[in-house]
């Protein structure tokens, strides 16, 4: 009898199908309603079949295309390298001499993946190997082989449990995918038995003795899910499919601790170490590979969180890639790989984000074009990789060069080739990764990324032998991006001084081998900072170092993010002995890798510097140097605000990948540096600094700036440290204590908190921006912030802000409690304040008087007595020149005389605007319109005030003129006469009606 696969539910097994005749009228009505698909294919055979497609680009790539050709080629090379190499012998107890060890898990995983890219050509179309039998044999042979010798269900794991649970079943199934065909049912099922043993729940990490350790987060959990789905589909296993995607669902969530996704774009992998550069590529690819993989499958994904990848592509990916480069502030252990670099890692990305849109591109239109935008335009730009973007890449085994995967190069080769898909150019403004103590700033031409730690972020993560030197990398590294995408390429990290890193304060403290897995955190948590309108940032850190190397070194630093510049400034900088005690205390402005003569000229105050090698000179009286880069582009100049002394040093250094990573290369590499430090003595107890960092300008450019910086420092002490832009209307404040404090402008109080705190604020076109972010992440209320500044109305504001007063000066609540030290806007229309003199006056006196006109009197008297001696005063203004919206209006009259001292009050009231200044008179007075107020009469030369608001404001409506008539409220006897001045009175105190407007 003829049995075969059926279409079955995820839920029931295969089952046999009967009689031949049967089965002739079932193919033939199959045939019918799925051509052309192939009938006799189950659905776990279609995935599987999709799977093998995004393995090898499937039958149909293009190998004429000479970056396909050349991929294809490098497999083919890789494989062979791999096949030629490996001992074939019956009695062999190892596949590779290299990967001999039965104690180093990676070993293991390396050995399959070596099978892996065997596969691939054997399996590629267009390979020379593609289905070569005595590959094929080799291959299944060394499977079995290591099935029974080294990765079974008896096995109990050792070393890195990472590549039991992730590395081999990765490569595995990927085999397996590719070899289906050529391995029996029996050979199958045992293979897949493994998988089962080290990985049976991927949400669940196992202790080696098969007990439950940890839940998976972040990216292990979706390479872990990934396994197991394609474990499901190797297996025809409905269960396993759905066990697989079903787990995934924790990680598709945002988190507020520990591994994953944040709301304001953090990646956070270890608990404590930001990752996005290095674990975050893989959720993004497993994403990818699982989207694509059950789309339109019986097991496509329903849970609606799968939005939130897209999100994650725009606000946590794009924002740290610059021309294709990934910024090594999120690397983590990275930068230690010889064979990883901030381009590498950056194409690894794009790879996936390609995959990703195209197989959400119907779903999420919107978000799927703004990521192929900004795809576009980094494989444009990126230079790094030669003549073709596609060039393979090599690896850490000699010989052996990493190509792009082929069904990938052909989806970018499309997207490059759409004209629909307009490439996205690099975005200006700033970026507060709060979550995992990360900034970064966009300007034209260039790209700033900052590195801080707290007591929730750690200073760098040693682990796996990796990244030996890297105490200072999180420890306030600010790292440029320019034209020079090849600053940190070619050996950059191990030949750099790691304990002089541009923008970090040091000691030079940081040495021996750093404990594996170990937080490394900074024992205090003001880091973080304000981002106002996502266009400027005040980003700053409170730092000790003594959780990181053991020294006593603290301070206080600051980062002021306005646009196309950087303003720098740290205070309360000091060091009281311990590990680098004696050590000379500096903040490094900079310290760039030069061209490959290490000629690039240096200028300082117009003066050429030598360029040769050589040692260190101390720099008189600088107030702004230039430096000149490796590419047109990539230069960078400084101002200083204080004209320090500064250390100028320009060497010549050589290291290996091995002071970097235990498994690294051992061949000298050498780098020219030229670094440029700011000096604060030996054991320093208050030290102090400023430096304003001008990325992109020419020495002409930074001899301009430093003549009209347009930069006030306007404090830095122990409790605030302040700054204010002038040409861009910014000022920026950290406050470093919780206690009442205020910074001045001008001398005189501009801006209040009550609480740690980090501020922006801007005034342009009449509008105030404030934003307020909590950096500590510790306050469990809120924070006042008061500004010396008249307010019309509020424009806008984030939910949390409370605004309690707009005059005489701004004040605000913000509600920080487990704000996780976002920052929170708040926009004001600010009150412009005009004073209007009268435009017309007189006084009006009763009786016998009546028809009498004082119009050109200097002084209007105003009293209630018998007819004949009461009299009142009148005014006019104008308001034709206020050009806005009225927010208040203050009618003023200070008296010249005053009759009597015992108290008196004036009525006054709006009167309509139907009289003349030398025609009107008692008799002719205009008409009562309402009461407008009352007010006591001061003292001589004192203002009485009144709030006529309303009635300026429906005049402003009106004919724009307001007038009003002052009287006696009651008669006060014979003495009860005051005097206020006229506008034909030029000494005394004038009338007047103040107006804010806005």
């Amino acid at each position: 009898m003829l049995t075969r696969p059926s279409r079955v539910s995820p839920t029931s097994p295969s089952r046999r199908v009967p009689a031949p005749q049967v089965l002739a009228v079932l193919l033939a009505l199959a045939t019918l309603a799925l051509a052309p698909h192939t009938a006799l294919a189950d659905e776990y055979d279609t995935l599987r079949t999709k799977w093998q497609t995004r393995l090898t680009g499937g039958v149909a790539i293009d190998t004429g295309d000479p970056d396909i050709a050349q991929a294809v080629a490098t497999l083919a090379a890789n494989a062979q390298l791999h096949w030629n190499a490996m001992d074939k012998g019956a009695g062999r107890t190892f596949l590779w001499s290299d990967l001999a060890a039965t104690a180093t898990s990676a070993h293991v995983t390396n050995s399959y993946g070596r099978l892996h890219s065997m596969a691939l050509a054997w399996s590629t179309t267009g390979s020379p190997l593609k289905g070569n039998a005595a590959l094929a044999a080799d291959i299944v042979a060394a499977l079995d082989w290591l099935y029974a010798n080294r990765y079974n269900e008896t096995v109990t794991y050792y070393d890195n449990w990472w590549d039991w649970h992730i590395g081999t079943p990765q490569s595995l199934t990927g085999t397996m995918t590719l070899m289906y065909g050529q391995l029996s049912t029996a050979q199958r099922a045992s293979w897949l038995k493994a998988i089962d043993k080290f990985v049976p729940d991927p949400a669940v990490r196992l202790r080696p003795d098969g007990t439950a350790l940890t839940t998976e987060t972040g990216a292990n959990l979706l390479d872990k899910a990934l396994a197991v789905i394609l474990r499901g589909v190797l297996g025809k296993s409905a269960a396993k499919i759905v066990q697989g995607r079903d787990a995934i669902s924790p990680g598709l969530l945002y988190v507020t601790a520990g591994d994953g996704f944040y709301r304001d774009g953090s990646f956070v992998q270890h608990e404590y170490v930001p990752y996005t550069g290095s674990y975050g590529p893989a959720v993004i690819d497993d994403m990818s590979k699982l989207l694509y993989l059950l789309t339109g499958s019986t097991w496509a994904f329903t849970d609606p969180n799968v939005t939130n990848v897209y999100d994650w592509s725009i606000n946590a990916f794009a924002p740290l890639i610059h021309d294709g480069a990934m910024m090594d502030a999120v690397r983590g252990r990275g930068i230690a790989r010889q064979y990883s670099t901030d381009h590498t890692a950056g194409r690894s990305i794009v790879t996936a984000l390609v995959r990703l849109t195209h197989a959400g591109a119907a779903t999420y239109p919107q978000q799927s074009a703004a990521i192929d935008a900004a795809v576009k335009g980094w494989m444009a730009r990126d230079t790094t990789f030669g003549a073709s973007y596609f060039a393979a890449t090599p690896t850490a085994v000699a010989g052996v060069y990493s190509p792009l995967p082929v069904y990938e190069m052909t989806l970018m080769k499309a997207l490059a080739a759409n004209p629909d898909v307009k490439a996205a150019p690099e975005p200006a403004g700033v970026n507060v990764f709060a979550s995992m103590d990360r900034a970064v700033q966009r300007g034209p031409g260039f790209a700033a990324s900052l590195a801080l730690f707290s007591n929730r972020i750690s200073a760098f993560e040693y682990g796996n032998g990796e990244n030996l030197a890297g105490w200072w990398t999180g420890m306030g590294m600010l790292t440029l991006y320019d034209a020079d995408q090849a600053r940190y390429l070619n050996g950059y990290w191990p030949t750099i001084d790691k304990r002089r890193l541009p923008g970090t304060t040091t000691d030079r403290s940081g040495s021996g081998t750093p404990v594996a897995w170990k937080k490394y955190p900074n024992t205090r948590n003001w880091a973080g900072g304000a981002a106002l309108a996502g266009k400027y940032a005040a980003i700053g850190m409170d730092f000790a170092t003594s959780g990181v190397t053991g020294s006593t070194l603290t301070g206080k630093k600051s980062w002021f993010m306005f646009g196309d510049r950087i303003v720098a400034v740290g205070a309360g900088i000091a060091s009281t002995g311990g590990a680098g005690s004696g050590n000379p205390v500096e903040t490094i402005v900079e310290n760039s890798k030069l061209n490959a003569d290490g000629s690039n000229a240096f200028t300082v105050n117009g003066a050429a510097q030598p360029a040769a090698p050589g040692g260190g000179t101390a720099l008189a009286a600088v107030r702004w140097a230039h430096l000149a880069g490796n590419v047109p582009g990539a230069d960078v100049a400084w101002y200083f605000p204080d004209a320090p002394t500064m250390n100028s040093l320009r060497e010549t250094r050589s290291a290996t990948w091995q002071t970097m990573s235990s498994g690294g290369g051992t061949a000298s590499l050498s780098n020219h540096f030229h670094s440029l430090a700011l000096p604060h003595g030996t054991d320093p107890a208050s030290g102090s600094y400023a430096y304003v960092i001008l990325p992109g300008r020419s020495a002409a450019q930074a001899a301009a700036y430093a003549a009209a910086p347009g930069v006030t420092i306007l404090e830095r002490s122990a409790t605030a440290t302040a700054v204010r832009d002038t040409a861009l209307g910014l000022v920026g404040a950290h406050f470093w204590t919780d206690a009442d404090k205020t910074v001045q402008v001008d001398g005189a109080p501009y801006l209040t908190s009550n609480r740690k705190a980090a501020v922006i604020t801007q005034e342009a076109d009449n509008v105030l921006q404030v934003a307020v972010a909590d950096p500590t992440q510790a306050n469990t209320g809120t924070i006042v912030i008061e500004v010396a500044r008249a307010a019309g109305a509020v424009i806008a504001s984030s939910a949390g802000v409370t605004v309690s007063q707009l005059k005489p000066t701004i004040r605000l609540t913000v509600d920080v409690d487990a704000a996780a030290g976002k920052s929170f806007g708040a926009s004001f229309r600010l009150l412009r304040t005009k004073t209007l003199r009268p435009v017309a006056d007189a006084t009006l006196r009763d009786g016998t008087y009546g028809a009498t006109n004082y119009g050109s009197a200097a002084t209007m008297t105003v009293k209630n007595d018998a007819p004949g001696y009461a009299r009142q005063a009148l005014a006019r203004f104008d308001l034709a020149s206020i050009d806005g919206t009225i927010g208040a209006a203050t009618l003023k009259l200070a008296p010249r005389f005053v009759g009597q001292g015992t108290a008196m009050t004036h009525n006054v009231l709006q009167v309509a605007d139907t009289w003349a200044e030398t025609g009107v008179a008692w008799n002719s007075r205009p008409a009562d319109i309402a009461t407008l107020g009352t007010w006591t009469v001061p003292a001589v030369n004192t203002y009485a005030t009144l709030d006529v608001t309303s009635a300026a404001t429906a005049a402003q409506s009106g004919d724009k003129l307001l007038s009003v008539r002052v009287e006696a409220a009651a008669n006060y006897g014979a003495n009860g006469w005051v005097e206020y001045p006229t506008r034909e009175n030029g000494t005394a105190p004038l009338p007047a009606l103040v107006v804010d407007y806005y």
